[in-house]
Order: C-alpha cells, then structure tokens, then sequence
C-alpha cells in the first residue's frame, strides 16, 4: 500500500476535458486541445506519494490545472497524466508551470499531517507566510483550513480564515449571518442598509442634489467659524424645506456621531430639518440614529420624528437586534422600542428578557505544533475559547412592563409566557346562546 499525500492543486479530469471541450486524438495516446471555447472543471485530487514527486503541475491561462509530467515543445506544452493519457496545450494558454522540485519542501511537510486539524491549520499559514510554494498560493492555504475544519468542524481559527462565524453555537458563514441581519456588504466590510442607501442615493443623485452638498457644507463652515454671518448662515440652515437637500443634511448628521466639532444644538438641527422631509433617505438615517447615536437627546429627538412617520422602519430595524450577540445593542434597540409599544409583538420581547453570548477568549499557553518559515517545529498557545454568557436585559424588561402592565413577573420569560396564555385561553363573554 503507497502512503497518500494531499495535493491542493485543482488538476483537470480527463473524463471532464474529453466531455467540455473539443478534442481529438493523435498518434501514441496523446490527445491535443483544439480549442478552449469551455470551461474546463477542475476538482480536488489525491495522489500516491510516488506520483506526487514525479508531477509538473501547468496552470492554465483559461482557469484550471493539468498535473503530470510536463515536456515544454515549441508552440505547445505536453502534459503526460499517466501512462495511457498525454494532453497538448498550446504554449499560449500556459499561464505558469510550477515544477515538482519547487514544492519538495511543502511536500515533506505535508506528508506529515496525517489527521491532525491543528496541524493542517499552521500548514495552511505556512503556505502563505513561507516562499516554498509558488503559483496559486490562496488554493494551498484554503486546502488546508478545510481539511483542518474536516477533522475538527469546531475549531474556530481555521473556520474564521474561511469566513465563518458562530452565531448560537453552530458555525454559520459571516456572510449569512449579516445578510439574515439585515446587513449588506459594503467597501468596509457590512453595514445596515439604510447607511447603504445613503451612500446610493448620494452617487445617484441629480444635479440639484449635488448643490445641496455643496450649500450645505458652505453654511455649516460659516456657522463653525463663528464669524458675525454665522446667525445668517443657521437661518439660512434650518429654513432649507428642499426634500432634495436631505442626503447633505443625513451625511451631517451621521458623520458628526461621536465628534465634538459640530454642537448639540446643531445636531438637532439636522434631525428637525429630516424630519420634515419625510422621504426614504430621512427615514432610514433617522432609524439609524435611533439605535446608534451615543448621545441621548440626539437619539430621542430622532425617535420623536420616528413616531410622526417612519415607524414601520424602524420596528422592522430595531426588532432584528433584539437577538444580537452585543448585548449593548438589544438594550439599545429595546430603548428604541419603546417609542413604539406594540402589544401584538409582547411575545418578541419576552424572548429577549434573557439573551446569551459568545465571545472569544484569549488562547491558553498550550503546546501545540507550529510550522514556521524553515519548516516544522513546536510553539506554544492553544485555541482559543468560546465564552458563553447570559445577561439580563433591563430595556427589554421596561419594554415588555409597558406592553403587559398589569403584572411583574422580572425576568422570568416562562412566566410572562404562561401569563399571555392564559389571557388567550379565556374567554369574557357569555356562552349562552342568545334567544
């Protein structure tokens, strides 16, 4: 029996090339690519030891890999697969040839792994920090935290490096997890869609918009610089009623968040002036400041004109958090909710009177085997620790007092549970038929 060394180069199926893309045959076995009009599918391979250290692997310009013996000719490079099976490839369509004597390091390593997914992860990071495998290194990497997360589905470094998360103890991809959040991606990574859509609504906005941007901005300096116009220019700033004007006004808003350069009484400008455009963009940047502004009466002052319209968004927005793993934001959004009590969803909050979280904790001092830029080794630091917690939520409690005020049950969720059903199950009229 020949030991088995995993090879994280995609090669090419014969079955697959003869089936996708136009071939024909030629003298001794060799089969000739005529054309590369389809795309060849490529899939992870296993090759004998004895195999791997005789095979040239030739990447192709199209996307793919072909792995075997490689003699370069002059218009085309020939690939023996095996014994019965050669390909010719236009020496065009060649994007690189990584020879097998360049990853002989990379494979004395790798035929040590065996079933150890501690092992396959610090292989994976050797891959990228180590100049011994060239070509397409994010293949090697990305084989081995999978194979990694295959042997150990809970171990969480090789599971982050391939963008997972977990969200409720079971392991979830980030990007699932925000888009069921409500999230959407963007250049810095996910956010809430009503910041995307001032973002959108800014790149597409007319021409009077962009004037805004720039009126806005000219009034707010004279207002900053405290110059004798500076009362003219705050007029001139509250008094603007153009709906147009409301992607300046909520950029201004939002990005002040935590600054000390424009003023409280200003702040709230920009909130009373969204206010009364009562569009899209001033809705969703005031669900926004809501739930995320730091300061109080900012954010109740953005609440206040929620109530007037916009509430729909913003108990759409503000539920969604009370299940998030940051405590501080199911407190914040529970505040939000109660601008807008609503009995009918008593149930939604009693099921977050009590929220757990997961966090991770430092790595403990463990030995663990490591493998650096000159090979294998030994390093200390053992995975980290997922840390659960249970926090009572006294915003979600004030919600849930407001929509049931009759009783008290704190934060015992069975008993709020066991109440609503009982009021459910009875009945207050008279059974009696009428005569």
């Amino acid at each position: 029996m020949v030991a088995l060394c995993p090879n994280p180069h995609l090669v090419t199926s014969f079955t697959k090339v003869k089936r996708m893309i136009k071939i024909t045959h030629s003298a001794k076995n060799a089969i000739v690519i005529r054309s590369f009009n389809y795309l060849v599918t490529v899939f992870a391979f296993w090759f004998p030891l004895n195999q791997i250290a005789l095979a040239d692997t030739v990447e192709l310009s199209g996307g793919g890999h072909l792995s075997g013996v490689v003699d370069r000719k002059e218009d085309f490079v020939v690939i023996k697969v095996n014994d019965s099976i050669q390909v010719a490839v236009p020496a065009s369509r060649v994007k690189r040839i990584v020879k097998s004597s360049d990853l002989a390091q990379y494979k004395e390593l790798a035929s040590t792994l065996g079933e150890d997914a501690e092992k396959h992860y610090q292989m994976a990071l050797w891959c990228v920090r180590s100049d011994q495998v060239p070509g397409e290194i994010q293949k090697y990497k990305d084989y081995h935290m999978e194979r990694a997360i295959e042997l150990d589905p809970d171990h969480s470094k090789a599971r982050a490096a391939l963008g997972f998360t977990q969200e409720n103890g079971r392991w979830i991809r980030t990007d699932d997890l925000m888009t069921n959040r409500g999230m959407i991606p963007s250049t810095g990574g996910w956010e809430l869609p009503e910041a995307a859509a001032i973002e959108d609504y800014r790149d597409s906005q007319n021409v009077d918009a962009r004037k805004w941007n720039r009126e806005v901005k000219r009034l707010l300096a004279v207002v900053l610089r405290g110059s004798s116009k500076a009362p003219e220019a705050l007029e001139s700033l509250k008094a603007i009623d153009d709906p147009l004007a409301a992607g300046a006004i909520a950029q201004e808003l939002l990005e002040s968040r935590g600054k000390s350069i424009q003023s409280r009484q200003l702040r709230l400008v920009w909130v009373e002036r969204l206010g009364t455009y009562k569009n899209l963009i001033a809705v969703e940047s005031l669900v926004r400041t809501g739930l995320e502004e730091p300061d109080s009466v900012v954010r109740e002052a953005a609440l206040e004109q929620l109530v007037e319209y916009g509430s729909d968004s913003a108990i759409a927005t503000y539920l969604q958090y009370l299940s998030s793993n940051d405590n501080q934001l199911v407190n914040r959004a529970a505040q939000a909710l109660t601008w807008f009590p609503d009995p009918e969803r008593s149930i939604d909050y009693i099921k977050s009177l009590v929220t757990t979280h997961q966090y991770e904790s430092a790595p403990g001092p463990e030995l663990q085997v490591g493998f650096g830029e000159n090979g294998g080794g030994l390093q200390t630091g053992g995975k980290k620790q997922i840390r659960t917690e249970t926090r009572k939520n006294p915003a979600v409690l004030t919600l849930v007092q407001e929509v049931i005020p009759d009783v008290d049950f704190g934060y015992d969720e069975q008993a709020w549970l066991n109440y609503l059903a009982q009021q459910r199950n009875q009945y207050s009229g008279d059974l009696r038929r009428d005569p």
